[in-house]
């Protein structure tokens, strides 16, 4: 796994509508979704963060704003992708606090434009993903103006190399969309505590 050849990019200016206010600040154990993904993330990877910029000084990132703002996840990721430096990108929503470790493992399987879990109905999750940053660039001269467009329509111009979620990854890749989930969502950190990984 070369991590310093390799950045990640954090989707966090989505409108938390269903949410109700700012999912990033959300808190589980007394951490905000956006601080557990940047401890998660190594330290030798770039980290982009896309959406306002969160305060944090334990982490070293770099910040930049989606266009339009608000403009969902293709238009983030086409802004991270912008300022990216690095030839492999992973991307992860900022509503899903516990997919790091396993989109790092998909580093050691990148062999194509994009390598992305798929659950037991065969839907995709392309917000915990790695890319290929060349690859993703040259998608989005396909598809042309992004406005309303969705990251299905977007990855369909990608060679995608398919995982199979596994119980453990399901699990983890959860998001975090209502009040609701974020209650599953830290009975299943106080789980993780209770049990950690061998």
């Amino acid at each position: 796994m070369d991590l310093k050849s390799t950045s990640f990019i954090v989707l966090s200016g989505g409108a938390s509508s269903r949410f109700g206010s700012d999912k990033s600040k959300a808190l589980i154990q007394g951490r905000s979704l956006i601080s557990r993904i940047l401890e998660s993330i190594p330290d030798e990877i770039d980290v982009i963060i896309v959406g306002p910029d969160p305060g944090i000084q334990s982490h070293a990132y770099r910040c930049i704003q989606e266009s339009p703002q608000g403009g969902g996840p293709v238009a983030g990721f086409k802004a991270g992708i912008e300022i990216c430096q690095s030839d492999i990108v992973a991307l992860v929503a900022t509503d899903m606090p516990f997919a790091v470790k396993h989109i790092l493992n998909l580093i050691n399987v990148m062999d194509s434009d994009s390598v992305m879990y798929i659950d037991d109905e065969g839907f995709r999750a392309p917000l915990a993903a790695v890319y290929r940053v060349e690859a993703v660039r040259n998608a989005f001269n396909i598809l042309g103006n992004i406005e309303g467009r969705s990251m299905k329509e977007f990855i369909s111009h990608l060679d995608i190399v398919e995982i199979a979620m596994n119980a453990d990854v399901a699990h983890s890749m959860r998001d975090i969309d209502t009040p609701a989930d974020l209650e599953i969502a830290i009975a299943f950190a106080d789980e993780l505590m209770d049990n950690p990984p061998l």
